[in-house]
């Protein structure tokens, strides 16, 4: 079979398992990587291109450099929010080259912004939490006698500077205090945020659906999985994830069908959700526009090969098979979920070590640690000797002579 070259945009952990999941089928791949080195650029299942610079103009500068070189237009699969947004801007230039599946420019700024997707999900009868929209520190200061705490805060839109610096996505404010603290934190990056009720429960109540539609909308792949840690504890990335439970499957993925026929949904991507202790009832959290997630090759380990689906319906080939699911299997961030295991610890009623070692038991796959593909894995911890060594010299010798001792080492 013919088969075109296929295009990620985007190499850290997500784009890798882009990447594993066409090496899968053989599909050749090139991946557009950021200008800054990860170990994930060692890997064998894709040819990896840095890019000179992370901005729109200079990704879609290098894609239409990397398609004029192309024989055929190649799919093109996205890993990252900023990705989406230069090039849904930019999908009439770059049509060219590539083939592109993702919703309207209108779709695609409806669903990254928090507070149109909110107004969107009230009107049509969706479970959200309880919502406040907030624009400036006054606003808040002025609604603090509305709020119900526990709740979280978080930017409306995740801008370049908050996603580089800030130490979490969201954060938990359990009282006023805590939610100006918060808000403080956040404004040095973005000044317009949402507050939203905390729905209770632990990581472990998190659930998704990944999918695909394709150019006409209709829906190609779902797939229903649960996150049982995250890291950041509460807030974070997913750190061990599996498939979602029978009922919970059955409960989010009519309801993501439903959000994404109302709004004409093409292309990869997901919804988050927070399941109600006791009813189990979903609750609206966040879509993914776009893109695949962080967690996206759970699917395909447990037999929904979603980017090798989106590939196949994009050079308009034949569908894969689908292959019979196997024994549930987890996908493990190996670092994250060692880091989780210190905060479930050090609180032994709500969380505990007994749970964080059900979390990991079983059948699981490592994000990075592959038999086939070691050479991420090996640079990973060649990393982080590096940086421990690092860290020792500046805490024995100080920052300067630890800068002329490791130029030194480097050569």
């Amino acid at each position: 079979m013919d088969q075109p070259t296929a295009v990620i945009v985007g190499l850290e952990a997500n784009g890798l398992g882009v990447a594993r999941s066409l090496a899968r089928y053989s599909i050749p791949c090139i991946a557009l990587a950021g200008p800054w080195w990860t170990p994930h650029h060692q890997t064998n299942a894709c040819t990896v291109i840095r890019g000179s610079d992370w901005t729109a103009e200079a990704v879609v500068r290098e894609l239409r450099s990397i398609g004029s070189r192309l024989q055929r237009k190649a799919p093109l699969l996205l890993t990252k929010d900023q990705a989406v947004l230069w090039v849904s801007e930019a999908r009439d230039e770059l049509g060219e080259f590539f083939e592109i599946a993702l919703p309207e420019p209108e779709t695609v700024n409806l669903l990254m912004s928090k507070v149109e997707f909110v107004k969107l999900a009230r009107s049509k009868g969706w479970p959200v939490p309880q919502t406040w929209m907030i624009e400036a520190r006054d606003e808040l200061l002025s609604q603090l006698a509305e709020f119900v705490f526990p709740c979280i805060l978080k930017p409306q839109f995740k801008n370049d500077d908050f996603r580089r610096h800030s130490p979490r996505k969201a954060f938990r404010a359990n009282t006023r205090e805590e939610l100006l603290k918060a808000y403080d934190l956040v404004a040095v990056w973005e000044k317009e945020v949402v507050v939203q009720e905390w729905i209770e429960g632990t990581d472990e109540n998190i659930s998704f659906c990944l999918g695909y539609c394709d150019r006409e909308a209709t829906p190609r792949a779902l797939f229903a999985g649960r996150k049982l840690i995250q890291w950041p504890v509460g807030w974070g990335n997913t750190a061990v994830s599996e498939p979602a439970p029978t009922e919970w499957a059955h409960a989010i993925t009519p309801l993501t069908e439903e959000i994404w026929k109302a709004v004409g949904y093409k292309g990869l991507g997901s919804i988050e959700y927070k399941m109600r202790r006791g009813s189990n009832q979903p609750v609206l959290i966040e879509p993914t526009v776009g893109r695949t997630d962080f967690q996206s090759e759970l699917a395909v380990l447990n037999g929904v090969n979603i980017p090798a689906i989106a590939y196949f319906d994009l050079a308009r080939l034949p569908l894969p098979s689908a292959k019979e699911r196997g024994p549930a299997t987890k996908l493990v961030d190996g670092p994250a979920h060692w880091r989780a295991a210190r905060v479930f610890m050090s609180q032994p009623q709500e969380l505990g070590i007994l749970k964080w070692m059900k979390a990991r038991s079983g059948r699981k796959r490592y994000m990075i640690l592959r038999m086939d593909d070691l050479r991420p894995f090996l640079s990973s911890i060649q990393m982080r000797v590096r940086g421990t060594i690092g860290d020792l010299l500046e805490k024995l010798v100080g920052s300067e002579l630890k800068r002329k001792l490791a130029g030194r080492l480097a050569r």
